[in-house]
């Protein structure tokens, strides 16, 4: 107990003593951070969707519209 009371206290003093890091983030770099979460987004979609058709197609088989044009009466 006395060990986790030290640990605590060490950290409350240690995160009171930073410093100002006098960073600068340029307008462009909100720009380019939105791009890559909407490209993760729509990677992310495209991925699933092409998985779910794969997953689809294995379950319940696949039909073609070449195919059933073939087989129609007729032609």
């Amino acid at each position: 107990m006395r060990k986790m009371s030290i640990l605590v206290l060490a950290s409350v003093l240690f995160a009171s003593m930073t410093a100002p890091a006098h960073a600068y983030i340029d307008p462009g770099s909100g720009s380019v951070l939105t791009s890559a979460i909407i490209g993760f987004i729509a990677a992310a979609a495209y991925t699933g969707r092409k998985y779910f058709y794969k997953l689809k197609s294995a379950m319940f088989g696949r039909r073609d519209a070449a195919t059933t044009d073939s087989k129609a009466p007729g032609r």
